[in-house]
């Protein structure tokens, strides 16, 4: 699974390209982590995608109930122009079926800005949703990030995933730099629910 996550942990491809050849100098202990990765393995993440999908399905059933009436009317609409259409049919007839025709076109064409506007706030939930779990998890990982950065004593934590992806501040990264991703996934699923820390499906 792929998200989209606010940059975290970043700094500028100059100040690290400046940087770095003076940090052995200083004894400035670096490492890197892969917060992409970090999330995508974190047990909660699972959990907390399948919440989305759950409510990602509920506004879709609830809008398929909606298109179902909206088509209901399309059909009965269709039944009632061709009673208009029919010359063969007295008058009265045919009037009553064109006033029946305009009030349904009525209804149907209120159904329809109603069924806009439930799509727009239902896509509105969810974003809503899915960046407030992506808030809260990373919060999390940055702070299990800085217990295992203050109990190791390190100076300076680049992310690796580069993101955003586009912008990518480390241009290559050495054997010698300590990569804590392993070590921070270990840290967060210590204590998962049993068959719980899986990789998170996406999210619809």
């Amino acid at each position: 699974m792929k998200l989209n996550l606010p940059s975290l942990l970043i700094l500028a491809a100059a100040l690290l390209l400046g940087g770095v050849s003076n940090s052995s100098a200083q004894g400035l202990k670096i490492a890197v982590i892969d917060m992409q990765a970090s999330l995508n393995d974190y047990y909660k993440t699972n959990l907390e995608v399948e919440k989305i999908n759950a409510l990602a399905d509920e506004k879709r059933k609830n809008l398929d109930e909606r298109q179902a009436a909206y088509q209901q009317m399309t059909s009965q609409m269709a039944e009632f122009d061709k009673i208009v259409r029919d010359t063969s049919l007295n008058e009265d007839k045919r009037k009553a079926a064109m006033e029946k025709l305009q009030a349904l076109a009525n209804e149907r064409a209120a159904k329809g800005k109603e069924i806009a506007d439930a799509q727009r706030k239902a896509s509105a939930e969810i974003l809503k949703a899915r960046q407030d779990m992506e808030a809260t998890l990373v919060t999390e990982i940055k702070t299990t990030v800085n217990t295992i950065v203050e109990s190791q004593a390190l100076d300076l934590v680049f992310d690796k995933s580069f993101l955003p992806k586009a912008n990518k501040a480390i241009l290559y990264t050495s054997a010698n730099v300590k990569d804590l991703t392993a070590e921070v996934v270990a840290a967060l699923n210590a204590n998962a629910p049993a068959g719980t820390a899986a990789p998170a499906p996406a999210v619809n």
